[in-house]
């Protein structure tokens, strides 16, 4: 058996000649340990490394910090005056890249997504899509968002970039062969010139319609299994969530319902049906709206804010949803701030979907009386009333408007005294 100290240079001289574009080797292993592979392919994909740094923004702060230390990717390459024949003599025999566009749904002039039924109902809404360049091992040259269309300069751009500037840790080169997507065959004229000034053995063309259409057909295929295994996964881990929350363990529940979070996320990225769509979209605001309230529970690890960030998230995706209301005005309430707390359940008992909801009303009356109910006792009532419906403007306002099972409690309640 070879001793440790051998196996263990071994590792070291393996480490060594790995090559991140100038990160460090340490770094770039931990942080790649740490991103689970994606559940339905077994990998790490590109979609999985955004996710993990998105919900991972300290590890984002000390790899661009990194970055910008080592001047990595400084400055800008002069992608007009590059010469990317020299690159031709380093082509290897049988490598691949592929060029493709996706659409990635719509945003509003400040850049925020849009639910897709309503992206028609105003001029404002614009359409996005990925431009993104893949080699034959799956890695990513290049990743492009744009609002609106391409036109051909920037997609002539992208593959500059993806040749001379690609993704770290990759570096410049150029694949044997190069297959551009049926969805640029309008800017065909334009890109030509460009791919055909590059040297030989490389080549391209441009892919056929019974390739898109066999890979549509296999994508679907492959996103139908992936998002029946996603929501799969993140009702399993909401379960788990639950059962955690039930034995008070936080940190678990926590985690779990953050787990599933990611898994619907994958569900949403994968082209869903609109059944499983809606049931992503559900599960997600009850999966926000619960780990909220796991963030709610006093003791070690309450903590308030995000407990009002995740009550927002779970309205943003559901509105329909009454305990993002419910989550957002409790972690409200007890951060001091009652006339937010009041105003997030008016907001909701004003949709005409949630008007007749008993919780949303029952949290509005403890809110407005202190947690007492409504008087039994005829004046008091009635100027309680009076106070909160006209005396206090700020009351009357928040109060306008709302009727259904607000109303019908008001009304009840006055008929008592009647009798």
């Amino acid at each position: 058996m070879a001793p440790k100290t051998a196996k263990r240079k071994k590792r070291d001289e393996k480490k060594d000649h790995l090559d991140f574009g100038g990160l460090d080797p340490d770094t770039m292993m931990s942080l790649m340990r740490k991103i689970p592979p994606n559940a339905r392919t077994r990998r790490v994909e590109l979609l999985d490394i955004v996710k993990y740094m998105e919900e991972n923004p300290s590890e984002m702060d000390q790899l661009m910090n990194e970055i910008d230390q080592r001047g990595i990717g400084s400055p800008k390459i002069d992608l007009d005056n590059y010469d990317y024949n020299a690159l031709a003599q380093k082509i290897k025999p049988e490598t691949e890249w592929v060029i493709q566009l996706e659409s990635m749904g719509f945003v509003d002039r400040a850049g925020n997504q849009v639910d897709p039924e309503g992206a028609h109902s105003s001029t404002s809404i614009q359409p996005t899509f990925i431009l993104y360049c893949y080699d034959h091992t799956g890695a990513y040259r290049l990743t492009h968002e744009c609002i609106g269309l391409p036109d051909s300069k920037t997609i002539i751009q992208a593959i500059q970039r993806a040749i001379a500037e690609p993704c770290l840790p990759l570096k410049p080169g150029l694949p044997s062969h190069l297959l551009v997507s049926i969805k640029f065959t309008p800017h065909i004229a334009a890109i030509k010139p460009f791919l055909d000034s590059l040297l030989p053995p490389f080549r391209w063309r441009l892919e056929t319609r019974q390739e898109a259409e066999g890979v549509h057909e296999g994508v679907h295929a492959l996103n139908k299994q992936g998002v029946e295994a996603s929501l799969l996964l993140a009702e399993k881990a909401k379960t788990a969530g639950n059962e955690a929350f039930s034995q008070k363990d936080r940190q678990s529940a926590i985690k779990a319902y953050s787990e599933a979070l990611s898994h619907l996320v994958d569900v949403l990225s994968q082209k869903p049906s609109d059944e499983d769509e809606k049931q992503a979209v559900s599960l997600r605001a009850i999966c926000f709206a619960n780990r909220a309230a796991t963030y709610l529970v006093p003791g070690n690890g309450m903590d308030l804010e995000k407990a009002l960030e995740d009550g927002k998230a779970a309205e943003s995706v559901n509105p329909s949803y009454a305990k993002a209301y419910i989550r957002q005005s409790t972690a409200l309430q007890r951060l001091g701030r009652m006339d937010d707390a009041q105003d997030a359940i008016a907001r909701a008992l004003r949709r005409k979907d949630l008007e007749n909801d008993a919780g949303l009303v029952d949290c509005l009356v403890d809110l407005l009386t202190g947690g007492q109910g409504f008087a039994k006792d005829e004046a008091t009532f009635k100027n309680w009333m009076l106070d909160v419906l006209i005396n206090d403007r700020k009351s009357g306002e928040r109060l306008k408007g709302i009727g259904g099972e607000w109303r019908r409690r008001c009304d009840a309640q006055f008929s008592k005294y009647k009798r």
